[in-house]
This record gives structure tokens, sequence and C-alpha cells, in this order.
């Protein structure tokens, strides 16, 4: 009888200690996964944010790309504009230098026009004076 318990005691330990190693086995099993579940959801969130860094640090690089070349555009603009407002300062001198030529030559032609009608009068009074001096000088040795 005292064998007969030692036996069943025994065996009851050691069908204990197998669902002891079992549960363990199950625990390690589901710990494992457990891990693996989080590991991959945390992996997951950080491949997303290392994707999205790329993503910004390519866009700051075009973004500092176009504002090198908008910044020469805009030097190039500025100069040409400079260029423009240049001539049309020389074009303003230009207009303002062509109506002082056009306002002398108007005067030098308005001269000239005064002059030549003033030599059409005196010519036409010198010959006036020349056919009637002529007559009255060959009408006098007449008389």
């Amino acid at each position: 009888m005292l064998s007969n318990i030692y036996r069943q005691h025994t065996q009851h330990v050691a069908d204990l200690k197998q669902k002891q190693e079992k549960k363990k086995k199950e625990l390690l099993t589901s710990a494992e996964q457990l891990t693996r579940l989080v590991l991959d959801g945390l992996n997951d969130d950080v491949s997303e944010c290392y994707k999205n860094q790329k993503r910004i640090d390519q866009a700051c690089k075009q973004l500092t790309a176009q504002s090198s070349l908008l910044i020469k555009q805009s030097q190039a603009w500025s100069t040409l504009i400079g260029q423009f407002t240049d001539a049309l300062k020389e074009l303003g001198d230009v207009e303002n230098y062509s109506k002082i030529i056009e306002r002398e030559c108007s005067t030098i032609a308005n001269t000239l026009a005064t002059v030549h009608q003033d030599m059409t009068k005196s010519r036409q009074i010198v010959h006036t004076n020349n056919n009637n001096s002529p007559q009255d000088s060959t009408a006098s040795p007449m008389e």
C-alpha cells in the first residue's frame, strides 16, 4: 500500500511536471508570438517613418534646387529690367534731342523763309524801280 501511494504520488508529480512543461512551452510560444507581433507593428511604423523622412529629404532637395533656380532667374530678370530702364532713358534723351533739333530746324526754316520773302520783295522793288527808271530816263532825254 505504501508503495502504491508512493507510485501514485510519483506518477502524479510526473504528470504535473509534464503539464507544467507543456504550459511553459505554450507560454514561451505565446510570448514569442506576442513579441514578434509587437516588433512587426513597431517595425512597420518605423519603416513608414523612415520612408516618409526619405520623401521629405527628397522634397527638400528639389525645393532647394528650385529655389536656387528661381534666385538665378530673378537676378537675370532684374538685370534685364535695369538694361531696359537704361534703354528707355536713352530713348527719352534721344526724343528730347530730336525735339530740340526739330525746333532748331523749324527756326532755321522760318528764318530762311523770311529771308527769301525779304529778298523776293527787295528784287521786286529793285525790278520795279529798274523798270520805272529806264523809261523815265529815256523819256527825259527826249523831252
